[in-house]
């Protein structure tokens, strides 16, 4: 070219034979995948500085000229300049691999409802040996549940919650407008942030201000995260705005993808206070959302979480004020009694031991602005942790003494002198606990004017009082148990008088059948005066709390954790009827219709709990179905 000259080349034969190397075309592959990954990113990030501010803060980064798309969206906030990781490249899969639906297996110990509801139906197939019906179903063990399974799926084929997807329409960092986020906020602290108070209000208010005044310009991943699970939660309770509950669950999920989507990650290599406070609300919601397997698996890593942050311990690797030190007692305490809970609910051993608590108790008194009233002000969501832990500590010594920490399966004998002797010292235990409670948080009963009078003050009474009963069937349940265990035993026939030691744990069997009644004429005055969410229960699932149908045997899993549910109490009461009708000589005719009247009010509750709730419609069908079986004559 430097001499001037025009150099021509002719093509030979074998130049359409190009040879290339192998994997080449796949690597091109890959590389081109990869860069359409950073070019979406770099999309969702211009995205967010070029839709308008949802509110009249001047924004840095504004578009003169919004697209058509931007104009549809323009409520909506994105959050931009996260703080993420540098590892999240593209995994892509080659192998054009479908991986077909993993079954999940579990274990479900003596504390169960499942457990008790498996004793139920192997009595109901004693009584009925000569029916191949009753006896087939209880042979199967799943029989009953998968017909109620069948029957509500076809009223409510759409179950967005339980869907395993985790596809995003907009990216993870949309938020709604301002106004949604403001009344988001405002559900959860009057209602999440109450019962379970370990995220300090002030403090996220604070920074959310922060945020919301740059146009979320620059936030932290995990804050973002624990924002949008407080988002899930409160949408998913806010009946006011959307009263079907199959709406406000894919409104929820929404939300809860989108938390996955920002933390599903980091949770597993991040270690801080703020990913504890994402875990833990990422159990609560899963256990609201029918998905017990994450819930259990996610809890197990907020324990592993809190405690290599040191949560469990006095000593911290720098010093912290007294409202962020208080926050870390609140954290671990409700650590602890979310513990319990799932233990009780599932039958399996607890992962944190007392001993672990020592000098660890919420310290309440830190805000003094929830309850003004004759005995001044009063912190009272800090109160009712407070209480709460000292009522969960009664339940890990029921687990222990009475269950065995749920380590193994032991049927009790009714003349055991030992279970009968536990029962008796737990119950003393538990009647101390409600006489040290303050004036403000004193138990109610069902003609109680405070059932009525809703007010944050009686919602946390009421809320303790159903816990309180909760226990107490928890602490009786296992009397109960032998009870119908030593009247159904094969080869027995009702008749004669039971030994002394067997009458005692039927009387003490009795207070277990009473604070079930007590939990459903509760719950039922409250429902049938006001069925609003602004009445003195609360959210559907602080009552009832949570059915699951595992994938394996479509079991019914019913897990109240968050305080007595109707379906636990009526499972119990069930056991009444079965008990009355067949498990004596002379059919027990009151105890009989007084058990009916109960399930019947215990169907009235389920119908006025949620509006399109496929939850409760299950747990609705599967305890009539159980009742009708238990009062079949034989």
């Amino acid at each position: 070219m430097s001499l001037g000259f025009d150099c021509l080349y002719e093509p030979s034969e074998s130049a359409a034979n190009v040879i290339i190397r192998k994997g080449y075309e796949s690597d091109l592959e890959q590389r081109v995948l990869s860069v359409e990954h950073k070019l979406q990113r770099l999309d969702d990030v211009f995205k967010g500085h070029l839709l308008p501010c949802p509110n009249n803060y001047p924004c840095r980064l504004t578009s003169s000229t919004p697209a058509p798309e931007a104009v549809t969206r323009a409520r909506e906030t994105h959050a931009t300049g996260l703080e993420e990781p540098q590892d999240e490249d593209a995994s892509t899969n080659g192998m054009a691999m479908t991986f077909v639906e993993e079954h999940s297996s579990a274990f479900f110990g003596e504390s169960s409802n499942i457990n008790f509801t498996q004793l139920l139906l192997r009595a109901i197939a004693a009584v009925h040996q000569a029916s191949p019906a009753i006896t087939s179903a209880v042979d199967k063990d799943s029989a009953l549940q998968e017909t109620i399974i069948a029957s509500v799926s076809q009223a409510q084929p759409h179950r967005p919650v339980a869907a395993s997807s985790t596809h995003l329409d907009s990216p993870p960092t949309t938020l709604p407008s301002v106004e949604e986020m403001d009344s988001l906020l405002d559900i959860y602290f009057d209602t999440f942030g109450a019962i379970f108070p370990f995220i300090h209000e002030e403090t996220m208010r604070k920074t959310y201000t922060e945020c919301r005044l740059n146009c979320f310009t620059r936030a932290r991943r995990t804050w973002l995260g624990t924002l949008n699970m407080m988002f899930a939660m409160a949408s998913s309770l806010d009946r006011d705005y959307v009263a079907s509950a199959k709406k406000r669950f894919e409104r929820s999920n929404i939300f809860y993808k989108r938390a996955l989507e920002l933390c599903g990650d980091l949770s597993r290599r991040v270690i801080s206070l703020e990913m504890v406070h994402y875990l833990l609300l990422l159990v609560i919601h899963c256990q609201g959302t029918q998905r017990s397997v994450q819930a259990w698996n996610n809890h197990g890593l907020v324990i592993r979480s809190a405690i290599a942050l040191g949560l469990h311990s006095h000593s911290t690797r720098k010093p912290v004020d007294p409202v962020s030190d208080e926050y870390r007692r609140r954290t671990w305490a409700v650590i602890y009694c979310l513990d319990k809970v799932l233990s009780v609910a599932f039958g399996r051993p607890a992962s944190v031991p007392d001993e672990q608590m020592t000098g660890r108790e919420p310290v309440p008194g830190l805000s003094t602005s929830a309850l003004i009233g004759p005995h001044g002000n009063v912190d009272l969501p800090g109160e009712f942790l407070a209480v709460s832990f000292k009522l969960y500590q009664v339940m890990a010594r029921s687990l222990t003494n009475q269950y065995g920490a749920n380590l193994e399966n032991a049927d009790l004998c009714p003349d055991d002198i030992a279970s009968l002797k536990a029962s008796g010292e737990l119950r003393q235990m538990l009647q101390g606990w409600a006489a040290s409670l303050p004036s403000y948080l004193h138990l109610c009963e069902p003609a109680s004017s405070v059932l009525s009078q809703n007010s944050p003050g009686n919602r946390f009474r009421v809320i303790l009082t159903l816990r309180y009963h909760n226990l107490a069937i928890l602490i009786h349940k296992p009397l109960l148990s032998a009870t119908i265990r030593h009247l159904f035993r094969a080869g027995s026939a009702p008749g004669g008088s039971p030994p002394y030691l067997t009458q005692l744990a039927m009387a003490e069997a009795h207070e277990c059948v009473r604070a079930a009644q007590l939990t459903i004429e509760i719950v039922h005055c409250i429902i049938t005066a006001d069925s609003t969410s602004k009445n003195n229960l609360g959210a559907w699932f602080f009552t009832l709390y949570y059915g699951n149908f595992l994938q394996n045997k479509a079991s019914f899993c019913n897990a109240d954790w968050i305080h007595p549910t109707v379906f636990t109490a009526s499972l119990v009461i069930c056991g009444r009827l079965l008990w009355a009708q067949h498990g004596e000589n002379v059919v027990g005719e009151a105890a009989v219709k007084d058990s009916k009247i109960l399930l019947g009010k215990a169907e009235t509750i389920f119908h006025k709990l949620d509006h399109e709730n496929s939850l409760v419609l299950s747990c609705l069908e599967y305890i009539r179905r159980l009742g009708r079986m238990c009062s079949i004559k034989g």
